[in-house]
């Protein structure tokens, strides 16, 4: 939590977001990840078997961006963030695999996809922590009438 701490002191404006993170368990963390992975495994299958790489390359620049924001957490912070070490070790062969793909595409819609697709993702995550906050409380709720 001290990581957060530090965020919110140079963010102002996750203050009003703190006490959601104050009160998520790890089992509603989980959650929120096993759904992310869930919605980017469907959108890889959709994109392959329709022939719809534009929009897997949209969400893989998106994807690397989260990387790097990872990647900020822990320079910004001076501490270890859990993800750091896969962010580093995926950065470069992203960065190939992005180098590559955009080959293949009109520079627009590469350009489109990955707005698109970094504002889906914005607004799921914001979505996901919504059902994570009440997973939460869920399971204190859960926890406290066993």
């Amino acid at each position: 939590m001290n990581d957060i701490k530090a965020m919110v002191w140079l963010f102002p404006i996750l203050r009003k977001l703190y006490p959601h993170f104050d009160q998520i368990t790890t089992s509603a963390f989980a959650l929120g990840v096993a759904e992310e992975f869930i919605l980017v495994s469907i959108i890889t299958v959709v994109s392959y078997v329709t022939n719809w790489y534009i929009l897997w390359t949209g969400l893989f620049i998106a994807f690397i961006l989260h990387l790097v924001i990872h990647c900020f957490q822990a320079l910004v912070l001076r501490k270890y963030v859990p993800a750091i070490i896969t962010s580093i070790i995926c950065l470069p062969i992203c960065i190939y695999i992005i180098s590559q793909a955009v080959k293949l595409f009109p520079l627009n819609e590469v350009i489109l996809y990955s707005v698109l697709s970094t504002v889906f993702m914005v607004a799921n995550l914001i979505l996901v922590h919504r059902v994570m906050d009440v997973f939460s409380k869920w399971l204190v709720q859960y926890d406290h009438e066993t």
